[in-house]
């Protein structure tokens, strides 16, 4: 049985640890269940909302797309997610993840020589880093 919906967006936010703000850009990009409206057009939402806002911020802290704290949440899906199709999400969040520190080490490795080649001094026309920046990649120079 859903949770009574009794909580403002305020103490919402509160209790979750955010600031409205945070709540409506959530809403926004169709994270947030939908709340409750009063008569008076107060929105509601359920007591246990606040641990799906938690979810979705540290989701988004750790990198995930917003289409995969989708897929988690289980949003759109005809049928329930498993713990089985979380691990697949975070596995590919994972590979990504090393993708790209790969990518930096490479970037980092590139840079690194260029650094140690500049004098810091002079005019740009002299500067190694803008001398190698503006000359394309030879394909036997080129980074793996």
């Amino acid at each position: 049985m859903p949770a009574l919906a009794t909580l403002t967006l305020a103490a919402l936010a509160a209790k979750a640890g955010v600031d409205i703000d945070t709540i409506k850009a959530y809403d926004r990009l169709g994270l947030v269940s939908k709340p409750r409206r009063t008569v008076k057009g107060l929105q509601l939402y359920p007591g246990d909302e606040a641990e799906r806002i938690v979810f979705i911020k540290r989701s988004i802290e750790l990198g995930f797309a917003t289409a995969a704290i989708r897929d988690m949440l289980g949003i759109g899906r005809r049928k329930a997610m498993t713990c089985g199709d979380v691990y697949a999400i975070a596995d590919r969040q994972i590979a990504d993840i090393r993708r790209r520190m790969a990518d930096l080490k490479r970037m980092e490795a590139a840079l690194e020589p260029l650094l140690e080649s500049c004098p810091r001094r002079g005019g740009l026309a002299n500067c190694p880093i803008v001398g190698t920046l503006s000359r394309p990649i030879t394909p036997a120079a080129a980074p793996d």
